[in-house]
């Protein structure tokens, strides 16, 4: 990358006329979630099932500073260090706002991160003066991605966090990158991402020591950087180096091997497609980006960067397609530190690199042909990019998909109706949904026997695993396998609706389903939120009371109370 010109002019002038178009268009983009506030379709999967009632469940226990055992009352099977780090700027969001508000507030960090991350990144190490506007345009469409929310700015940061550890390796670090790489390991995920962009770094680190070049700013900052993140974490490492006491569900992990062919084929679709949890969106530009790569083969100037960069996503999407094959999984077996450490989720990379590719390519085509309508070209390539990015947002991707906003999710009026027809505390009893995520009666303010937790405890799977034996025994191989070799999700499963936990009013049919009621009730469960009407319910010890649904709700919930008469 281009580092000559550091004394010769300013970092980017951010006010002009691109600026003023970026900003209008990031503005747009985001005023959505302003204007239709929880009627807004926003993120389901892994985002209003999980995160967002974390949060929430947290704050409302009252448990934000205690020791990382104390359970979770109104989670039953939760322990505090179930539901996160205190020292994460997510957390404290959701303590200042409303959940959804929270939520927003997020969203507009994290693409304003996002946009001036890489105007920074691009302007000082890709782009000349002349080539100026295209670091808004590469800019506004990484920030416009769809960004996977719940893990801050760990995708949507990488640009400014990499031009900080640039500064600091070209020993030209200001105060605003040492403010940046101190606050940063506190709005971002270490397990899912920045674990695996620490060890990047790293390998840079080694590359600099072997060639004798300077790297005491670097070693300085990666230091501070990787220190910060074990302090944000503490809970994580105390659970894992300190407590062996507590034995969570993980240790039952399996994982699916696949063959020599399934493993190729894995890593050619994420090279192509990416990954659900780390959109990038780089389909459209691909077959430029790699013209560009396969003539940096046949002219003598290489663009050893650019080539770098590219060989580098390659050998992530290797990495992600073949860390279930068969041959590595015998070694994770016979490996704990492997078993535990993910690291397929390099992924999380390659949205940045498949950008910082999209520049370099950018600019390698303007130093190397002599084509009239070049502008013209890469303002077409980049429409294409952005109609793509728009298509993939939260809002039109979930509106085709499930049609269910924010509002209609949780609707809060309709299981307040249920609140005020069982007439107690919710503290003196336990629910269950099938059909439905459990999530919803958790925000809802129920005390909840099943969920999902990223951590807890093996004791607590085993004895809920007793309620859903019947159904687990009808699926061997889905199941079954599901529950007992992951079980993060410790839902009531039905053979029948399969992985389905969005049966809505109008799509939702009656079902047979086999529960050991016993243990249910063992566990104090006495209530069941079923998406489904239960024909077989007499067999199953449980009396339909009572059928709710409202017009402005999608779901219609019939309440089964578990009953302990023929125990």
């Amino acid at each position: 990358m281009n580092i000559n010109r550091f004394e010769k002019r300013e970092t980017i002038k951010l006010v002009n006329k691109y600026f003023i178009y970026s900003i209008l268009l990031l503005s747009i983009y985001v005023s959505g979630f302003l204007i239709f506030g929880e009627n807004t379709y926003v993120l389901l999967f892994d985002n209003l099932d999980s995160y967002v009632v974390w949060h929430k469940t947290l704050l409302e226990s009252g448990l934000i500073f205690e020791n990382n055992l104390r359970e979770v009352t109104i989670m039953t099977g939760a322990s505090r260090v179930s539901l996160g780090n205190e020292l994460n700027l997510m957390l404290w969001l959701n303590y200042i706002f409303e959940p959804y508000t929270a939520y927003v507030v997020n969203q507009i960090l994290l693409r304003f991160t996002a946009f001036i991350g890489f105007l920074l990144l691009l302007d000082r190490y890709v782009f000349s003066r002349e080539l100026q506007k295209y670091s808004y345009l590469i800019a506004i469409l990484f920030s416009l991605l769809p960004f996977y929310p719940n893990f801050g700015i760990g995708i949507a940061g990488l640009p400014i966090i990499t031009y900080v550890f640039l500064n600091l390796r070209h020993r030209i670090a200001s105060r605003f990158d040492w403010f940046v790489l101190i606050v940063f390991p506190f709005y971002s995920s270490f397990q899912h991402s920045m674990l695996f962009y620490i060890i990047f770094v790293g390998l840079v680190f080694m590359y600099d020591l072997l060639k004798r070049n300077e790297t005491k700013d670097l070693f300085i900052g990666l230091s501070i950087f990787s220190f910060l993140f074990i302090i944000v974490n503490y809970r994580l490492f105390d659970l894992f180096l300190f407590t062996p006491e507590f034995i969570t569900h993980r240790v039952e992990r399996g994982s699916d091997s696949v063959s020599l062919l399934s493993a190729i084929l894995s890593s050619g679709k994420h090279f192509v497609l990416g990954q659900y949890h780390a959109h990038s969106v780089h389909l459209i530009f691909l077959p430029f980006v790699l013209s560009m790569f396969l003539f940096n083969g046949i002219k003598k100037r290489i663009d050893k960067v650019f080539v770098g960069l590219f060989l580098v996503n390659g050998v992530i999407s290797l990495i992600y397609g073949f860390w279930n094959y068969e041959g590595v999984a015998i070694l994770k077996e016979s490996n704990e530190w492997m078993s535990l450490l993910n690291f397929s989720r390099f992924y999380y990379m390659s949205p940045f690199i498949w950008y910082v590719l999209f520049a370099l390519s950018i600019r390698y085509f303007f130093e190397n042909f002599d084509y009239k309508f070049k502008n013209i070209l890469i303002l077409i390539l980049s429409f294409f990019v952005f109609l793509s990015i728009v298509f993939k947002s939260d809002f039109v991707n979930e509106y085709r998909t499930n049609n269910i906003t924010y509002k209609e999710f949780y609707s809060e009026s309709l299981f307040d109706k249920i609140d005020i027809f069982i007439g107690k505390n919710k503290d003196e009893y336990k629910v269950v949904s099938i059909g439905i995520h459990p999530a919803i009666a958790r925000y809802n303010g129920f005390s909840t026997l099943d969920g999902y937790l990223p951590i807890y405890s093996l004791d607590y799977k085993h004895k809920f695993r007793e309620v859903i034996k019947p159904e687990l025994d009808k699926s061997e191989h889905y199941h079954k396998k599901y529950f007992d070799e992951w079980g993060s999700r410790f839902y009531i499963l039905s053979s029948q609706l399969g992985r389905n936990w969005v049966n809505t009013k109008d799509s939702n049919s009656d079902i047979n389903i086999d529960i050991n009621t016993f243990a249910l009730y063992e566990l104090g469960g006495r209530y069941i939120f079923s998406a489904n009407k239960i024909l077989n319910n007499v067999d199953n010890n449980i009396q339909l009371v009572q059928t709710f649904e409202e017009m402005r709700s999608p779901w219609r919930i019939y309440l089964y109370e578990v009953s302990n008469q023929n125990f």
